[in-house]
């Protein structure tokens, strides 16, 4: 266990990611819960399919702007405002956190990298209903000292020899604790659960504007590619690779998807395809080197350059990401692709209409249309292709159907509704992402 804690805490120093080879592997998962689901803390009820769409558009421009927030450089935190992250995250998980064990939700976030849960005893604590973590009860606890290297500047500062973190949220909503550590519990295949101990977490004690449907989420978990992100700390325990596969729902994303690490990760396959993650060195997000895109078996052409990140400005880029449900494309690009879209249905006598916000080529159904189009995302070396069945929303009810497409002023994001039935793993240690077409509904624990 010793070398394990070693080599954790150098993966935790090596700010670049450099920490590749695992002292002691291990394999587990989480249970992606989307909010639509009965199981999720923020269950909405019981809507119509058309309302679930409207959520899932109102979600996915939330998470957008989440998402283009800060320029990908590195910046203070203390002048990052982002949105309240309930209404630009989708998925959330149930883990356990201390010992005794205690259960938390925690909306699932690859946008950010800092783990956080309430903690008692709390200056401020939003409404929560499942019991608030007490560290003072947890054998296992502890706090990080000023001096440890992990309690870096600018998330962190000294205070009253405590190592304190801030971060602000949109609206005025902000979390202030201290960095910790702490035994974090998670499902295993093998032995039914996997305790990992001393993981670097915010024992959040003073939260201020939080409002939580359902009043069940007690914190966030980062899942980027940040220094305090559960990737980053358990790199070499999970190999640097971890892998999900969306369920594809008639009723709108309302299944739950397994989100696994390390040798529970499915990485073994001959019609895997490959692309490299892109600028590493500038920013904690999934970036993608996106060269064109196809509509149908027509490629748009785009010029070379078109999808890359601009590092001066934060513009352009194309983020894979599954905090939004719909597709992003920058705006430029967007009015090609779209019109290569609309010549096609046009066609064939399909009425446009008007009438979905955030979706604005919408056509009238016709029972009998069958040709819908396919979109393949033209990556470095692989290419993404979206079948028909995940490239729209179709308001049945209403009669009419939409391309699930949206434009974004600077930024182009690839989504979860795009992403379902489709095995996507993340290598970091080769810095690539893998991915092929998979019944998601097979994928059990």
């Amino acid at each position: 266990m010793a070398k394990f804690q070693s080599s954790l805490f150098l993966c935790l120093m090596a700010v670049s990611l450099a920490c590749f080879t695992p002292s002691e592997s291990a394999a587990f998962s989480l249970k992606l819960i989307p909010r639509f689901s009965p199981e999720s803390p923020l269950y909405p009820g019981n809507l119509s399919q058309s309302e679930r769409i409207q959520k899932m558009v109102e979600i996915s421009h939330a998470r957008a702007n989440y998402l283009v927030s800060r320029n990908p450089t590195t910046v203070d935190p203390e002048n990052i405002h982002l949105p309240v992250h309930e209404a630009s995250a989708f998925y959330s998980a149930e883990l356990s956190v201390g010992t005794p064990q205690i259960s938390q939700y925690l909306l699932i976030d690859g946008g950010s990298g800092l783990i956080w849960t309430q903690c008692l005893p709390c200056i401020n604590c939003f409404n929560q209903i499942l019991p608030l973590y007490n560290s003072t009860d947890s054998a296992t606890y502890q706090k990080i000292p000023c001096t440890d290297p992990r309690c870096r500047k600018p998330l962190c500062k000294c205070v009253d020899g405590n190592c304190v973190y801030r971060q602000l949220y949109g609206g005025g909503a902000v979390t202030k604790g201290i960095l910790s550590t702490e035994t974090f519990t998670f499902a295993n295949n093998k032995d039914g659960v996997l305790p990992v101990p001393n993981m670097m977490f915010g024992c959040s004690n003073d939260n201020l504007d939080f409002t939580f449907r359902g009043r069940k989420i007690s914190g966030i978990l980062g899942l980027n590619t940040a220094p305090e992100s559960l990737i980053t700390q358990l790199k070499s325990t999970i190999q640097g690779r971890f892998s999900y596969c969306l369920v594809y729902g008639y009723r709108e994303m309302e299944a739950t998807s397994i989100l696994r690490f390390g040798e529970d990760t499915v990485s073994i396959r001959n019609d895997y395809k490959t692309t490299p993650l892109m600028y590493r060195d500038l920013t904690t997000y999934y970036y993608l080197n996106l060269l064109d895109i196809s509509v149908g078996d027509r490629r748009i052409g785009f010029p070379a350059g078109t999808f890359d990140l601009k590092p001066s400005t934060g513009d352009g880029g194309c983020v894979i990401d599954t905090g939004a449900m719909a597709t992003f494309i920058d705006r430029g690009p967007y009015e090609k692709v779209m019109g290569a879209f609309d010549e096609h249905f046009t066609s064939f006598g399909l009425e446009r209409v008007h009438k979905e916000v955030g979706l604005e080529y919408c056509y009238k159904n016709n029972p009998k249309f069958r040709p819908y189009l396919a979109m393949t995302f033209h990556f470095e070396g692989a290419d993404f292709k979206v079948e028909p069945t995940y490239m729209y929303f179709h308001y049945e009810a209403k009669g009419y159907f939409c391309v699930a497409l949206m434009p974004y002023a600077g930024k182009t994001l690839l989504g979860a509704w795009q992403q379902q039935d489709m095995r996507v793993v993340y290598d970091l240690n080769l810095g690539v992402v893998r991915f092929a077409p998979e019944n998601c509904a097979n994928d059990k624990f």
